[in-house]
């Protein structure tokens, strides 16, 4: 509907996933699949995918040429804990999706993405707001390993060959 309004881009954002799972999990892949492979005319319906819900980072993945965010983890958080009960810290970590899209080289083809990030955050409960884990790392906080956990789960699924890369990394 947004595209046959006249929408240049159009972004879904997804309230899916299965709770403190790193991984996506099969209804998130099957319906990426089948969203992404979705056309009207000669240009996809959907250019973006936003996913949350999951409480925790995961994978960044391009399915039939479309960008896909499964999770991006929560922002802002109190003391999180997990199904078990325990406190998780993962649930205080989280990404920024940044995608640049540039119009097209011919009237009525697809807007395309020109640039793919994603940064890094966690959620400071002792201050109160959100870190951006790379500039903190260089200002020599020591959050390598939070940093390296975010990397390899929003990578995990090959992004990094598709051309997404760590904003300030």
């Amino acid at each position: 509907a947004a595209r046959k309004a006249g929408a240049d881009v159009v972004v879904v954002s997804l309230h899916w996933g299965t709770e403190w799972q790193d991984a996506p999990d099969d209804l998130q892949l099957s319906l990426a699949r089948s969203l992404t492979a979705s056309k009207s005319g000669n240009r996809p319906d959907v250019d973006l995918i936003l996913g949350t819900h999951a409480h925790v980072p995961q994978a960044y993945e391009k399915v039939n040429g479309t960008w896909v965010v499964y999770g991006m983890g929560d922002q802002i958080a109190g003391e999180m804990t997990n199904h078990d009960g325990a406190h998780d810290p993962r649930g205080n970590q989280s990404t920024v999706a940044r995608f640049t899209f540039s119009p097209p080289s011919r009237p009525g083809a697809r807007w395309e993405v020109t640039r793919a990030e994603f940064v890094p955050q966690l959620y400071d409960i002792d201050a109160g707001r959100v870190v951006d884990v790379n500039a903190a790392l260089a200002q020599g906080a020591e959050l390598h390993a939070v940093r390296d956990r975010i990397r390899d789960v929003v990578l995990s699924r090959g992004a990094a060959k598709d051309g997404l890369v760590m904003a300030g990394g």
